[in-house]
C-alpha cells in the first residue's frame, strides 16, 4: 500500500489551504505563546499538508486491514 495517495479533489484541497491561512492569521492575532495559539498553528500545518499534498490519512481504512 503507498502511503501518500492522493485521496482529495482540487476542491477540498482549496478549502484546507484557506481554512488554513485564516487560521495562521488568528494565530498571529492571539498571543503567541498562548495554547490556542498553539492549537491553531498546529491544526493549520496538518491542513497545509493535506492540502499541498492531497492525502488525507484519515481518509485511508486500509491501513487497518493490512
Amino acid at each position: 500500500m503507498e502511503l501518500f495517495v492522493t485521496n482529495q479533489s482540487l476542491q477540498e484541497r482549496n478549502i484546507r489551504f484557506g481554512i488554513a491561512l485564516v487560521f495562521v492569521a488568528l494565530a498571529l492575532v492571539l498571543t503567541p505563546s498562548s495554547p490556542v495559539s498553539m492549537g491553531l498553528l498546529f491544526t493549520a500545518g496538518v491542513l497545509l499538508f493535506n492540502a499541498i499534498s492531497g492525502t488525507c490519512l484519515l481518509y485511508t481504512s486500509d491501513a487497518a486491514d493490512e
